[in-house]
C-alpha cells in the first residue's frame, strides 16, 4: 500500500516532468544538454522482460534530443519508504529493461526516501553478480534538502515532500509555500502541491500552515484564486446550458469538439457572441465559425 509520501513525491514530478533533467544535474554526476536542446517527456514504466515476474517502476522519465528525438537518459524514480528484499532483484531489473525497451543506453535510478535509516539501507551497492558490475542507487533522503533546495520551486517542492524541509519551522513552511506560489501552476496543481505540503506535515505543522496560507500574504494565491475559478466556472455552466438549449431547439448538432469547447470555456463574453449567433445560425459552424 502506497503512502502520501510515496504518491506526493511523485505527484510533484508528474506535474512537472522537466524538473527531472534538473534533478539529474543537482544529484548525479551525468552530463546532459542544456534545457534548450533537450525534451523530457513521461515514458512507460513497464520493466517487465519475458519471464511471468512482472517489474514495474513507479516513474519514468525520457530526456530525449529536441532536434533528433533520440533518447539521451531514462530516469527512473523510485520513492522507498521502508525495507524491501526485493529491491535488489527489481532496481537492476528496472535499469536493464527499461534501456532495452526505450532502447536508450543510458539509464540512473534515482530513489527518493523520506525515512532517513532506509535512506542509508538504500545507498548500499547491488551486486549483480558479474565481475566488475554493481549498481550503486543514487538517493535522495531528508537530509538532501540543501542540494534541492538551491534549485528550482519545484525541486523545492520535491524537498518539502520528502521531510527534508523542516515544516515544524516557520522558515520551512514559508519555503514551501514560496515555491509552490513561484510556479506559477494552475489552481488544480497548486491545490495538489498545497494537500501534498499539508498532508505529509505533522498535526501542529499543518495547523500553521493553514494558518498562514488564510493571511494577506497568501490567501490570494491559494484561496482567492481557487474561489474566483469556482464563481466563474458556475457562471460558464450555466451560459452552456443556455447555448445547447438554443442550438437543440434548432435541431442544431454538435461535433465533439464543439461540445467540448463549450465545456471547456470560462469566458463569459465568448458565450454572449455565441447565443447571439445561436440566435440566426443554420448549423454549428455559423456559431464556431471562429
Amino acid at each position: 500500500m502506497t503512502s502520501l509520501h510515496h504518491d506526493g513525491s511523485i505527484d510533484v514530478i508528474r506535474n512537472h516532468p522537466v524538473m527531472t533533467a534538473e534533478l539529474v544535474r543537482r544529484v548525479t554526476p551525468l552530463k546532459i544538454p542544456p534545457q534548450s536542446r533537450i525534451r523530457v517527456e513521461l515514458g512507460s514504466n513497464d520493466a517487465s522482460n519475458v519471464v511471468p515476474d512482472e517489474f514495474k517502476a513507479d516513474m519514468v522519465t525520457v530526456i530525449r534530443d529536441r532536434k533528433t528525438s533520440a533518447p539521451l537518459l531514462l530516469v527512473i524514480i523510485e520513492p522507498q519508504g521502508r525495507a524491501d528484499k526485493a529491491k535488489k532483484f527489481s532496481w537492476p531489473a528496472y535499469i536493464a529493461n527499461l534501456r532495452a525497451a526505450h532502447e536508450c543506453e543510458s539509464a540512473v535510478l534515482i530513489v527518493i526516501c523520506w525515512d532517513a535509516a532506509e535512506a542509508v539501507k538504500c545507498r548500499k551497492a547491488i551486486p549483480y553478480g558479474h565481475p566488475g558490475l554493481v549498481l550503486v542507487p543514487i538517493v535522495i533522503g531528508p537530509h538532501d534538502g540543501e542540494d534541492l533546495d538551491r534549485g528550482s520551486p519545484w525541486l523545492t517542492i520535491l524537498a518539502g515532500s520528502i521531510g527534508a524541509i523542516d515544516l515544524e519551522k516557520d522558515t520551512g513552511r514559508r519555503t514551501v509555500l514560496d515555491a509552490i506560489r513561484s510556479t506559477r501552476s494552475n489552481v488544480p496543481v497548486t491545490r495538489t502541491l498545497t494537500a501534498i505540503m499539508l498532508g505529509v506535515a505533522s498535526d501542529a505543522a499543518r495547523t500553521e500552515l493553514e494558518a498562514m496560507m488564510m493571511t494577506k500574504e497568501y490567501k490570494n494565491d491559494f484561496f482567492d484564486r481557487a474561489e474566483a475559478l469556482g464563481e466563474a466556472r458556475g457562471q460558464a455552466r450555466g451560459q452552456a446550458k443556455a447555448l445547447v438549449a438554443v442550438l437543440r431547439a434548432k435541431d442544431i448538432e454538435l461535433s465533439p469538439e464543439q461540445q467540448e469547447l463549450i465545456e471547456s470555456c470560462l469566458d463569459l463574453d465568448q458565450f454572449d457572441t455565441w447565443i447571439t449567433r445561436a440566435a440566426t445560425a443554420g448549423s454549428a459552424d455559423d456559431v464556431f465559425k471562429d
